[in-house]
């Protein structure tokens, strides 16, 4: 079953701006989220020598994979709000 998209939420988030939503939802919710949930997992179940390097490389990629993941959904999540938009207006 498709969950309906929440538009009076994303109009509130919309208005904070792009960087805002790219900061806040990719680089901290998805891509520092990831990397500490990653960085658990290696630390205690997958001890291995380059443990430590791997954890300052992971600590730039994750983050900057959060920064395309952000700007990846600011965009599609803009074009289903301006398909909502127009058909909303066609239908009133």
């Amino acid at each position: 079953m498709h969950k309906k998209p929440d538009f009076k939420k994303w109009a509130e988030i919309r208005e904070k701006g792009k960087w805002n939503y790219i900061f806040n939802y990719g680089i901290i919710r998805f891509g520092l989220s990831t990397w500490v949930i990653m960085m658990v997992y290696f630390w205690f179940f997958q001890p291995f020598e380059g443990l430590l390097i791997f954890t300052l490389v992971s600590l730039i990629t994750f983050p900057l994979a959060g920064l395309v993941w952000g700007r990846w959904m600011w965009f599609y999540l803009e074009k289903l709000y301006s398909k909502m938009s127009e058909s909303n207006k066609v239908a009133t």
